[in-house]
């Protein structure tokens, strides 16, 4: 251990006394003695120059420093963990990858595939977090991300998984209630639903058409895309998201096209990794499996 760092079976062994404020319930839970595991509690109040525990007839009761202690503890403990996992991992041939992806991508695109990831790469854990806005690598502990926009990050690598097309949508609700757009500039007369993470996306796309933006153009706004196609699914508007998004809806007719797909030039989905990573396997593993699933679509 390092020498300002008590040791780890001494900081296991608090754990499980604060949580059940007992030395003998925590000696049985580890399958030590009680001395053993009284005597890791001194270590522990000893190092830290001050008591953990009140020790009073009725029991332990957790001084302000065992609670302190405690509250950090626990985050700590769940990383080491999760360390370990990842080493036996490595051990069996397989690998760790650490993934930020964007929501709406992760849930509606990645995740039904994750399935197939795990039949054909057992050994490959893989950690997910959304992150919808930019994020840094350094001190992030996220080894690649999956990102839409273009891929301007310094000192990274990147792949294309996929451009990404733009679709004028509605359910078949909507369109009975309230009929069917004949032409583009119709739109302006219906409630358009609207993407907060992309505030100007039917203002761009009147403007590519060569139409006016209707004047405070009406309907609700959401935070993430997969909240707008729920939305749209509700019969609430018409929504202009990515087709690669709703591919499902779409060949279910649960979501009506209403208008040909279009290209969107403004950005793409990228797989994007810090280049000194390059050589984890976990990594190498994902993006070939990522990019076969993309090339497959």
């Amino acid at each position: 251990m390092r020498p300002h760092f008590p040791s780890l079976p001494a900081l296991a062994a608090f754990e499980i006394v604060y949580r059940r404020l007992s030395i003998s319930e925590a000696a049985h839970e580890l399958s030590l003695t009680q001395s053993a595991v009284s005597k890791q509690i001194k270590a522990l109040e000893l190092f830290f120059g001050q008591d953990l525990f009140e020790r009073r007839a009725r029991g332990l009761v957790a001084t302000p420093a065992a609670d302190l202690l405690a509250a950090r503890l626990a985050p700590c403990l769940d990383q080491m963990e999760g360390l370990v996992r990842e080493m036996h991992a490595v051990r069996q041939g397989g690998g760790v990858l650490k993934l930020a992806v964007v929501p709406t991508f992760a849930t509606r695109w990645l995740m039904p595939r994750l399935r197939h990831l795990a039949q054909h790469h057992p050994n490959l854990v893989l950690n997910l977090s959304t992150q919808l806005d930019r994020f840094e690598f350094a001190g992030s502990g996220l080894d690649a991300g999956i990102i839409f926009g273009k891929p301007d990050w310094p000192n990274c690598d990147y792949s294309l998984i996929a451009t990404e097309n733009q679709v004028v949508v509605c359910s078949p609700d909507f369109l009975q209630r309230f009929g069917r757009p004949a032409e583009r500039k119709d739109l302006s007369g219906f409630p358009l639903l609207h993407s907060a993470s992309r505030p100007n996306a039917w203002s761009r796309w009147f403007e590519a058409h060569g139409l006016p933006e209707p004047a405070g153009i009406s309907g609700p706004r959401f935070d993430l895309f997969s909240m707008v196609a729920e939305a749209a699914l509700a019969g609430l508007g018409i929504a202009l998201l990515p087709e690669i998004l709703i591919r499902e809806e779409l060949k279910q007719r649960t979501l009506v096209a209403l208008f040909p797909v279009e290209t969107y030039s403004e950005g793409a989905y990228y797989f994007i990794y810090p280049r000194h990573k390059a050589h984890m396997s976990g990594l190498q593993t994902f993006q070939a499996w990522l990019l076969a699933q993309a090339a497959s679509q």
